[in-house]
């Protein structure tokens, strides 16, 4: 980014459907699994339609969607090794998001929530671990969270722990273990994951090899996407993370983050083509 007062030229520039919760979505239902997606508004007027006509161009299911209020925004500037800087606007308005009341929840069921929503996501979670369903959560990381016992957490390290730091990230994630009971997966970029489980030492996993790295904005939800595809047909952790860390790969060449989403074919086809990474995955 520019230092204050300075300048940066925008080569480029494109409208394209974003938002944790739909790139998640989107590549759950390319995977051919049901999804509900609830949360912010849409919003109205034009970028409100924009928003919805996209999000139907991607086969989402959007009738819990508010159509009230202010549509959600972000800002990607995305420079040339692929990193992101983003500029969010609209995301933390609660007035219009889906009220918890609304929310479907089924025992046995996954559900998956990003903070956005500061009070009403966590509302959300304590519902549908009332309701009996198993949670994957993400970037929940304030000191006084309350994670319910037995769930899956999944970070970023523009968020927790450090960049390329494997000493700090593996007591991060072991702490957080610790402290709440939960599986811990710590995401680094092209460093891989770092994971712990109760019970268990926390292990460094490695990336998949990427030829060029265009645009990291989603990689985290390819990841999540691709885990919660492999808990949700009761594989290994391992199994499952191992999903998610090659869907990631796959998305970083790509500018968007849903532009374009691999098939399972795919995925599996990568895992095959690197066999020294994917044995890491086998614990």
């Amino acid at each position: 980014m520019p230092k204050k007062g300075g300048y940066c030229p925008v080569f480029d520039q494109i409208e394209l459907l974003g938002g944790e919760a739909a790139n998640t979505a989107c590549y759950l239902t390319m995977w051919r699994q049901e999804v509900a997606l609830v949360g912010n508004t849409i919003g109205s007027g034009f970028e409100g339609e924009q928003l919805r006509m996209l999000l139907l161009e991607k086969g989402l299911d959007i009738h819990l969607l508010s159509r009230q209020g202010t549509t959600p925004v972000c800002d990607v500037y995305v420079t040339d090794d692929g990193d992101r800087t983003m500029f969010g606007f609209g995301f933390h308005d609660e007035e219009f998001c889906t009220g918890k009341g609304s929310i479907p929840v089924r025992k046995g069921a996954w559900f998956t929530a990003d903070p956005n929503i500061a009070d009403g996501s966590r509302e959300a979670i304590a519902g549908a671990y009332a309701a009996g369903m198993h949670l994957y959560l993400m970037d929940f990381f304030r000191e006084d969270e309350r994670i319910p016992e037995g769930s899956f957490c999944q970070y970023g390290t523009d968020w927790v722990g450090e960049r390329h730091n494997d000493s700090v990230n593996l007591r991060w994630v072991t702490d957080w273990t610790a402290k709440h009971n939960c599986t811990t997966i710590l995401t680094d970029a092209g460093q891989g994951c770092y994971v712990c489980a109760p019970e268990e030492a926390a292990i460094h996993l490695p990336a998949y090899p990427v030829e060029m790295t265009k645009d990291t904005t989603g990689a985290g939800d390819a990841f999540r996407a691709g885990t919660l595809y492999g808990l949700t047909h009761r594989w290994s952790l391992g199994h499952s993370l191992r999903f998610g860390a090659a869907a990631a790969a796959l998305k970083v060449p790509h500018l968007g983050a849903t532009e374009h989403i691999p098939t399972i074919h795919d995925v599996k086809d990568y895992i095959q083509q690197f066999p020294s990474v994917s044995k890491a995955y086998d614990f």
